[in-house]
């Protein structure tokens, strides 16, 4: 094994893409595989990879051994002798079994048996629900989907019995009401929604706190707070009694679903701290003070400073957080570039970074009016306008194809009128009216979207035909100038710390994209995306162990980080899928079936990974003798 560069040129620079190949041998013919793509690293992740192939292929060295010692037949028939009827050996029963071990590691790892012990007890009738929660939390982790996909598809192919053990293996309504007893006590559980107190859910919070701390050195003084929205995919009839149910903004372009929204907040590494389940209809502007008053009822008051997007707080919010004396740092809307004004433009920029620059102005209260004509009061921040020349470079080519496209109607009405761009033509035999001239420009318009107002048009009066006169228009060379000036590639920034260097100020706003990666996780590779059931219980119960799942995954992320730089989380669980078990079934003499399960052998760059991650496989479980009319039941593969 060995790495290997892909050179690519992007926007005049040089980008190197790494990757781990393997030689492989087919007959007479030896080529390359690409075991692991690893993306552009620095020169202190390509040298701790380079060690490690090295390290991995020194200790790689596989020596084959004898099934059986060589004396077949023993001198005497003990009953701890058994023999094997080599001839009937058989393999059944492949399944699942690298990324749920690899889930379980992480579970342990986080230590939330340690929690849910205490928690989640067997019932009278010996159900272990801490053991079916555990296995939906790893079907949240490893291949999510709805609960009755796991009853039907997912259990039956995945090696539950071996490492959670056969109560994991159960019916499908008892995962449903595994489900109810995830968020409350038994006691809390009966009594109405709005009654219930002390649920696991506010718990688990104060637990994550410590565990990120003592694992990854984690701390709550930058939170991270946004929003999201997860739809159903049901018929509706029980929305009515529901709470949580409603149709809103989506996020996911599905207006026409119900839906429910998600507070989420996380800490600067991206680990989850806490998350609120809110009603589909509930607006960006309004919540954020509704959730921290929750969150300060519940926990106290966390975070020093609170990162958030610009869509998410108003001006009353941000008086609220100055009057509790919260410090925040939010995306601030274009218009207050008009309020700024001169201070602004006089204000020298100042390089943070390559490609990156920012210009600061501390301001005065000014009182303005908002969209609705109300006259507010902005107070003295900071405001850190920043502009980055890759994205200067990336609106301008997008701004660029949506005129481009524009003029391609325009140049085509003006074939219709006899207009030429370069030489006289003939109006087209079928005249253009006014009617359809306005349709074609709607239309135009819709699709160019912003970019329209770089085009100056003069369209026919209502009375008036269509002619080279009477419709004109040109390209608006001031307002283009102007965007390509103070609009492309810049975002503004606002603050209320008084004391702070701008180039910091950016750094910890850029975290932001953290919890963009978080929902984009947990719609997708988690599966919390669409929502199948009715009940508000089991909807904040799904949500729940999605959170949970999302802990496992941001843990990989954060070890990956340390130990295999370069790989995601989903590409690491995908390598660990291809680690499996089977039965290796071996009839005897007294007609008794020896069964053995065993995981297979990770292929090598598994073996690096698992390595380089730490982790150590565990020891095969051991036999099972049963008759022999018992096994030729199963199947054979």
């Amino acid at each position: 094994m060995f790495l290997r560069a892909h050179k690519r040129r992007k926007d005049g620079k040089v980008h190197l893409y790494w990757s781990v190949m393997e030689s492989v041998r087919a007959g007479r013919r030896v080529f390359q595989r690409r075991a692991l793509y690893l993306g552009e690293l620095n020169d202190s992740q390509r040298e701790g990879w380079q060690r490690a192939i090295e390290a991995f292929d020194e200790k790689g060295n596989v020596r084959q051994m004898k099934l059986f010692p060589e004396d077949r037949a023993p001198q005497d028939d003990s009953g701890d002798v058994v023999r094997i009827r080599m001839n009937e050996l058989r393999v059944r029963n492949m399944r699942n079994w690298g990324e749920v071990w690899l889930g379980l590691e992480l579970w342990d790892k986080l230590g939330l048996d340690e929690f849910w012990s205490l928690r989640l007890e067997q019932s009278r009738k010996g159900t272990d629900w801490l053991s079916i929660m555990k296995a939906i939390v790893m079907y949240r982790f490893s291949d999510p989907g709805s609960e009755l996909r796991m009853h039907s598809t997912w259990l039956a192919n995945t090696a539950i019995e071996e490492l959670i053990g056969t109560c994991a293996l159960t019916g499908r309504s008892t995962l449903y009401n595994c489900l109810d007893r995830v968020l409350w006590p038994s006691e809390e559980w009966k009594k109405p929604r709005k009654e219930r107190q002390n649920s696991f859910k506010d718990e688990f919070f104060y637990f994550l706190r410590d565990r990120w701390a003592g694992l990854f050195g984690s701390t709550c003084d930058v939170v991270l707070f946004d929003l999201t929205s997860t739809y159903f995919e049901v018929d509706g009839t029980k929305a009515f009694d529901s709470e949580l149910q409603r149709y809103g903004y989506s996020r996911d372009k599905r207006g026409d679903c119900l839906q429910v929204v998600i507070a989420l907040v996380l800490t600067p590494d991206g680990f989850p701290l806490a998350y609120e389940v809110l009603p589909g209809n509930t607006s960006d502007k309004g919540s954020q003070m509704q959730f921290i008053r929750k969150l300060e009822q519940k926990y106290g008051k966390i975070g020093n400073l609170w990162l958030m997007d610009r869509g998410v707080p108003t001006e009353e919010t941000l008086s609220e957080m100055r009057r509790d004396n919260y410090k925040y740092l939010v995306g601030a809307r274009r218009g207050h570039l008009k309020i700024l004004g001169d201070k602004l433009d006089n204000a020298p920029w100042q390089d943070v970074q390559s490609g990156i620059k920012v210009k600061v102005v501390h301001t005065d209260s000014t009182k303005v009016k908002d969209a609705n004509g109300n006259e507010i009061e902005i107070p003295g921040d900071t405001f850190v306008l920043t502009r980055s020349s890759a994205r200067s470079h990336k609106e301008t080519a997008m701004r660029a194809k949506k005129i481009r496209a524009a003029m391609r109607t325009l140049f085509s009405l003006d074939e219709r009128i006899g207009r030429g761009k370069w030489r006289k033509m003939e109006p087209s035999k079928r005249e253009l009216t006014r009617d359809e001239l306005l349709k074609r420009l709607t239309l135009a318009e819709h699709e160019a979207g912003r970019a329209w107002k770089m085009i100056k048009i003069k369209e026919p009066q209502p009375n008036e035909k269509v002619t080279p006169e009477t419709f004109t228009w040109e390209l608006d060379w001031d307002r283009i100038h102007q965007a390509r000036d103070n609009d492309e590639g810049t975002y503004l920034l606002r603050t209320n710390l008084t004391d702070c260097d701008p180039k910091t100020l950016w750094k910890r706003y850029m975290i932001q994209g953290e919890i963009e990666y978080a929902f984009r996780e947990m719609k997708g590779d988690l599966g919390l995306r669409p929502i199948y059931h009715q009940l508000d219980d089991r909807i904040e119960a799904h949500i729940f162990t999605a959170f949970m799942a999302l802990c496992l995954l941001q843990t990989l992320r954060a070890i990956a980080h340390e130990h295999a730089s370069g790989l995601t989380p989903r590409q690491i669980i995908d390598k660990f899928k291809t680690i499996k078990m089977v039965d290796v079934v071996m009839p005897t003499t007294d007609n008794r079936v020896v069964t053995l399960p065993r995981y297979i052998e990770p292929k090598q760059e598994v073996a690096m990974l698992i390595d380089l991650l730490n982790l150590t496989l565990p020891t095969q479980p051991p036999p099972k003798i049963s008759s022999g009319l018992t096994s030729t039941s199963q199947g054979t593969m």
